[in-house]
């Protein structure tokens, strides 16, 4: 799922870092190590979950289940910091919440993780205190989102995940990272991190629609324009990333939905998943990665890196080959 698994599992860790400071670090961002992997580990996961629903019977792996626990414990942090009168802009008990997270969020990886991937810890845990919204701005988007995919590919990446994890992490640990996500904006009133609102999908979240829409096949139950028809993923909401996006769109926006929805409405006229889902990854690109007030957020370690992707070395098909030395046999 990555380039290069064997030759990570032997670099040590160290706090990754922001290296994206301004708008000429973007084209270095694109050619870099980190973004290829990036983009081929949601190409994978997207193949990974073609035609599945959240609810299918699918193995889960111990490190699984014990990265949702901890998500899970992430979960009940928010009844241990209730709310404390939302502001105009959020709610400041999410600031308790997120001080909680980084102080018990190393020891909950260790107790998700066989000690053998200890090292990676301090690594593991920046993108993980990424993943859910910043405190001092008390908004959440698309770019936490990333971060926490990026926590994902780097657990691949030491080998604690694996190839065979692929339709479990989204379908089980990321479908339970967006409920958490939602009730975290719910109950603190998160704001949108540099949403486009209407124009683009969604205030917070891409990948339930990128990933949801590869669950949802051209011979499927549902048709691209019975998606936001609540007589229709009413009832499919829970076994379909993407229809459980539209409906949680529902419950916290009013009036028409072309209205506030409007770019998710025309994808709703396209005929089939097939070509929504590639019009989702072409998307993603724009409205997300290539994006520098996302991209100058993303963290650089030895998991993900900054380097440049090792270029061809140009000898082409018809290099000339070493002479050869006759044996004295």
């Amino acid at each position: 799922m990555s380039d290069s698994k064997s030759e990570d599992n032997a670099t040590s860790s160290q706090k990754p870092v922001p290296k994206i400071k301004d708008i000429s670090m973007m084209k270095p961002w694109k050619d870099s190590k980190a973004y290829r992997e990036y983009t081929l580990f949601v190409q994978s996961l997207n193949r990974a979950v073609h035609g599945l629903k959240n609810s299918d019977s699918i193995p889960m792996s111990p490190i699984l289940e014990k990265l949702i626990i901890l998500l899970d414990k992430l979960d009940s942090f928010i009844d241990q910091c209730p709310p404390k009168g939302r502001s105009r802009f959020g709610d400041a008990g999410y600031r308790d919440w997120y001080a909680k997270l980084k102080q018990e969020s190393e020891q909950l990886l260790k107790e998700a993780l066989p000690e053998q991937f200890h090292n990676y810890i301090e690594e593991l845990n920046a993108y993980l205190h990424d993943s859910f919204g910043n405190s001092t701005r008390l908004d959440y988007g698309t770019g936490h989102e990333l971060a926490f995919v990026l926590f994902l590919l780097c657990l691949c990446k030491i080998e604690a995940l694996t190839e065979q994890d692929s339709r479990a992490m989204v379908l089980k640990l990321f479908a339970r990272y967006i409920d958490l996500c939602r009730r975290l904006q719910r109950t603190y009133y998160l704001e949108p991190a540099g949403s486009k609102g209407q124009w683009c999908l969604d205030d917070y979240q891409f990948l339930p629609f990128l990933w949801g829409s590869s669950q949802l096949t051209d011979d499927g139950p549902i048709e691209p324009k019975q998606a936001i028809d609540e007589r229709f993923y009413r009832d499919l909401s829970n076994d379909y990333l993407y229809l459980g996006a539209i409906k949680y769109i529902n419950e916290v926006k009013t009036g028409p939905f072309f209205e506030h929805s409007s770019t998710l409405y025309d994808i709703s006229n396209v005929a089939q998943w097939s070509k929504v889902n590639q019009g989702m990854l072409k998307m993603y690109h724009g409205e997300v990665l290539d994006k520098f007030p996302i991209a100058q957020h993303i963290l650089f370690g030895n998991l993900i890196s900054f380097d440049p992707v090792p270029k061809p070395s140009g000898d082409g098909l018809f290099k000339k080959p070493a002479s050869v030395t006759q044996s004295t046999k």
